[in-house]
């Protein structure tokens, strides 16, 4: 790699990390290309250089991190056959990466809502739930496709109980493994 383009990539990562800043700060409402680049400390016209307009960069936010929450919620798979302690493994290593990420409970809440982000929010989403369908087909359940959005509708729930609270939810945490325990047709 070049050095322009480490610094091109390095630029792009400064942006990103403004905007988790000001979403964390003031929603995606309060989120605007000149208050992207002020804390960015970089001039406005580098913003359009790495995005072509407000929802990209709404799209590259949710993007990064689908991403990096995807890579702890892969790693946490792995480790299990499909069931419900993969499953649970799974929702941990969500809520945790959720955690420990500014500006996320902005981007959980509100990108789903903006029109020009939201397919891809949906889409990204959607990625998700199929990686737990194996879970819930293996926990019994004939319409797993069907069942596998509502346990994830709860794991968003708790998550943004979590986020609200900035800390663990221990006490949902627990309830939603019993409510687990309780979905397992096989145990």
């Amino acid at each position: 790699m070049t050095a322009r383009a480490a610094a091109a990539l390095e630029t792009r990562a400064a942006l990103l990390d403004a905007g988790l800043e000001i979403a964390e700060q003031h929603g995606l409402s309060g989120m605007s290309v000149n208050r992207v680049v002020a804390v960015a400390g970089v001039a406005k016209g580098t913003f359009y250089v790495h995005f072509p307009d407000r929802d990209a960069f709404l799209s590259a936010l949710h993007q990064r991190f689908h991403e990096q929450s995807g890579q702890a919620v892969a790693a946490a798979l792995g480790r299990h056959a499909p069931g419900r302690i993969r499953l649970q493994a799974a929702m941990t290593a969500y809520f945790e990466v959720c955690l420990s990420h500014r500006g996320v409970k902005a981007l959980v809440l509100e990108a789903r809502n903006t029109p020009g982000v939201a397919a891809e929010v949906a889409d990204r989403n959607a990625a998700f739930a199929a990686l737990a369908e194996p879970d819930l087909r293996a926990m019994g359940w004939p319409e797993a496709g069907t069942a596998v959005r509502l346990v994830v509708a709860m794991c968003a729930e708790l998550a943004m109980a979590e986020l609200a609270a900035g800390e663990r939810d221990e006490r949902g945490r627990q309830v939603l493994w019993q409510l687990l325990t309780r979905l397992d047709l096989n145990a």
